[in-house]
């Protein structure tokens, strides 16, 4: 009897055993594959196809990021982002500076990233990165956005399609990066080259986005879930008639 009882001791305690292997193995899996470890890879260039383009807005890019004992918070920076995301969409080929997107409230992606960049910049933010590439692999276009690498991961800034911050997902079909700006460092993408033979990259031309998509909001604009969007093309005017928040 006794014999038994220390042989289903040891049964249960193997299967135990197996169990938290499977539990610690699963833990690793989804770590690996989580939006914390999806992010653009740069290697760093001394110049890039844009610098002739981007001279009147270095200004912005290289100036020093603020001091704050808190950091900055993702709740401001959301607030941020609702209040581009509802400003008039306006291309320009000339890159605006934010002064004069605040000035004209109206802008393309490349102002609205940029008027973002300024604003966090300014209030302490840091590994902070403006990006070139393209929104969809499909896109004839380029587009312009932000990635912010925090403590939580590395989120995506897109003022001129989405909300608010959304984690960077690993996805060659999205928000695929050519090339990136973080202070007075120029980074180009590892896989330009790769995208430059599958998306028939072009000479460069300023970010732009095409026809702008309307979002249909499913939540409250204090919630998270920027990646629910019913895209359709839609009159321009929609832009003109959105009330600002």
């Amino acid at each position: 009897m006794a014999g038994t009882l220390a042989a289903s001791d040891h049964g249960v305690t193997a299967v135990i055993s197996l169990l938290k292997k499977a539990f610690w193995v699963l833990i690793v899996v989804c770590g690996s594959a989580s939006p914390a470890f999806a992010q653009s890879t740069f290697f760093e260039v001394v110049s890039t196809p844009y610098d002739y383009q981007m001279e009147r807005i270095q200004p912005t890019l290289t100036t020093p990021s603020a001091y704050m004992v808190n950091g900055l918070s993702l709740t401001i920076v959301n607030e941020w982002m609702i209040e581009l995301r509802a400003m008039p969409y306006r291309y320009s080929h000339e890159w605006r500076t934010p002064s004069e997107v605040e000035a004209a409230q109206a802008a393309d992606c490349k102002g609205k990233a940029l008027a973002l960049y300024d604003r966090m910049q300014l209030n302490g933010a840091t590994n902070l990165r403006f990006v070139i590439g393209k929104r969809r692999a499909t896109d004839s276009l380029t587009h312009a956005w932000l990635e912010w690498q925090t403590a939580i991961g590395t989120l995506l800034l897109d003022p001129t399609f989405n909300w608010n911050a959304a984690f960077k997902i690993r996805d060659r079909r999205s928000y695929i990066a050519f090339y990136g700006y973080e202070g007075a460092h120029k980074f180009q993408a590892a896989d330009t080259l790769l995208a430059s033979r599958n998306l028939g990259v072009r000479a460069p031309t300023a970010p732009a986005d095409g026809v702008i998509p309307r979002p249909v909001r499913l939540v409250s604009r204090f919630h998270s879930s920027p990646w629910i969007l019913d895209e359709g093309s839609i009159d321009p005017r929609f832009f003109s008639n959105r009330p600002v928040f």
